[in-house]
């Protein structure tokens, strides 16, 4: 005879669980209390938005599911955000929360939430248990829906009776979907027709996105844009997976996308899209997206499928499928080599503009941080204008190198993730860049990267105001700088070393200088091979702003490129 709770833990484990994050509290008290000899490792966080985004940073990173437990009410409350972050985003996530015992449901039980309810438009899948004999059924089932197809977040939520009830267990459940037509086989018959769109067009263009990550498809992505040679950008969550230094490759694309590939996607006649979602952030005005192109989307999920416009060949299927089908009819053709059009589109004079002559100290500073990064590191950025400079600096080929909250734009999200990246890749560079907003906004979980001695390098930007927030009043309110002043901030210094933290502070002048110094070089390689956790705070202009930047509602072809008045 088992307890239900001890029956959750043997069916997590037989789904692969190893590591779990969480915050105990009175309805998942009989889980909590059963961990030990499960053979799976909890990781106490200080809050369980601590706990959630850390479960995302480690499915992140590994491609696995991130499991995040809490208790009931405000336990689960707390989880919402990662939640619906792991939703937009397309994170494999399994939350496990406790309930009121099974009679008290409906009665406003102390901490009694519906959180199957609250959660229903966030999840990809949900379950209330209702007895002991269906949590292995409703683990399998779970697990399987958060990582299959596009991959999303679950919530099974247990009452605390059923965690303490006892029954006979024969082992886990296996769980097999109902078979259904599948939407699309790569079994080419859309490549014909690709082929042609390819040898009629003349500006065709590559964007890239998560989804290339995700299906595992890297290599074969890789494969066929250097095949193809065209023209190639990525989303927020598509760096990476191609590499910077390719020829063709233009770098980010969007709101804050760089101006050759803006320009490039403004241009083309024929835009291929590999697993991107193209929201308001990749399109600019949708009236106006790609104008004169005709849409080639690969997807797994037909939802995504004509968002912005109808797109004039759905393929839907797994990237690691539709892709390899692709190359090889491309293989038998003979397509146009696109020289003229790449040279325009590649060339020098799109290049970034910088009017001041030198990059601003912030750019600097996160161009030689990420130069002198050791080879495999990961970077997490939270959310606002640093997030969209480091993603513009970021340079590596790493398909999962590059982590941050996309789709919902969640401050806070980068130090908590930071803690399960590390987890998951110990011996890795793990950095962590914020602003001195999002730091605050979970900076209890400077206790949880002392209390396990986690060597990540936390970097904060700090403007002394809600940055993103403040540019968009700066360019589109008048200035009115309504409530994003952060001059009071306290000493992050101070704060580190509080929790115990080696930290330090650098000016924004040592950035001045070109070349750096030797010996701001050398502090900035010190704190990045330093075995232990280390703070480093950098001051930046207070009114320094992100360019390119395509304002709402403008077409990608009018961005701005400097300070300049909105029209």
């Amino acid at each position: 005879m088992l307890k239900g709770a001890e029956i959750v833990l043997h069916c997590l484990r037989e789904e692969g669980v190893e590591l779990m994050f969480g915050y105990p509290g009175g309805a998942i008290m009989p889980l909590y209390d059963a961990l030990d000899g499960s053979g799976i490792r909890h990781v106490l966080t200080r809050h369980e938005q601590g706990a959630v985004f850390a479960a995302e940073g480690y499915a992140r990173v590994t491609g696995k599911v991130g499991v995040a437990i809490a208790t009931s009410g405000p336990g689960a409350t707390n989880l919402v955000t990662g939640i619906a972050d792991a939703k937009m985003d397309s994170v494999p996530l399994v939350c496990v929360t406790g309930q009121v015992r099974s009679a008290l449901i409906g009665t406003d039980a102390f901490q009694e939430t519906d959180v199957f309810g609250v959660t229903l438009s966030l999840t990809k899948w949900s379950r209330l248990v209702r007895t002991i004999d269906e949590i292995p059924e409703v683990i399998a089932e779970g697990f399987h829906w958060a990582r299959s197809g596009r991959p999303g977040p679950v919530i099974i939520d247990i009452p605390t009776d059923m965690l303490k009830a006892k029954k006979e267990f024969s082992g886990p459940a296996k769980f097999a979907p109902h078979a259904r037509p599948a939407d699309a086989k790569a079994d080419g018959g859309f490549t014909d027709t690709i082929v042609a769109m390819l040898q009629q067009a003349s500006r065709p263009v590559a964007l890239v996105g998560a989804g290339a990550k995700l299906s595992g498809a890297v290599p074969q992505l890789r494969r066929l844009l250097d095949q193809l040679n065209i023209p190639t950008f990525a989303t927020v969550h598509g760096l990476g997976a191609v590499p910077p230094q390719s020829a063709f490759y233009l770098g980010m694309v969007g709101m804050h996308g760089t101006r050759a590939a803006n320009t490039a996607l403004h241009e083309t006649d024929l835009l291929f899209v590999f697993g991107a979602r193209l929201d308001d952030r990749v399109t600019g005005d949708p009236s106006r997206f790609a104008p004169h192109a005709k849409i080639v989307h690969f997807e797994i999920d037909p939802s995504q499928l004509d968002r912005v416009r109808p797109c004039d060949l759905p393929v839907i299927g797994d990237l690691a499928e539709t892709i390899p089908a692709f190359q090889a009819e491309l293989q038998r053709h003979t397509v146009p080599d696109f020289k003229e059009w790449r040279a325009v589109a590649c060339g020098p004079e799109r290049a970034e503009l910088d009017p001041r002559g030198l990059a601003q100290p912030t750019i600097r500073f996160l161009d030689e941080l990420f130069t002198r990064l050791p080879e495999n590191s990961v970077v997490l950025a939270d959310v606002g204008q640093h997030q969209m400079w480091a993603a513009q600096r970021y340079r590596s080929s790493s398909p999962r190198g590059f982590i941050t909250s996309g789709g919902l734009g969640a401050m806070g999200f980068a130090l908590p993730a930071a803690v399960g990246v590390q987890l998951a890749r110990p011996d890795t560079c793990v950095v962590c860049v914020s602003g001195d907003g999002g730091f605050q906004m979970n900076i209890q979980e400077l206790a949880t990267v002392h209390r396990l001695d986690l060597p990540i390098k936390m970097v904060i930007i700090d403007n002394k105001y809600l940055g993103m927030v403040r540019q968009w009043q700066q360019l589109f309110y008048e200035r009115n700088y309504a409530e994003t002043d952060l001059s009071d901030n306290p000493d992050f210094v101070e704060i580190a070393k509080a929790y115990k933290i080696p930290s330090f502070r650098m000016n924004e002048d040592v950035m001045r200088e070109f070349p750096v110094s030797e010996q701001t070089g050398n502090q900035i390689d010190r704190f990045l091979h330093s075995p232990d956790p280390e703070l480093l705070v950098f001051d930046c202009a207070p009114e320094a702003n992100v360019f390119p930047m395509v304002p709402a509602g403008a077409a990608l072809s009018e961005m701005l490129l400097e300070d300049e008045p909105a029209e």
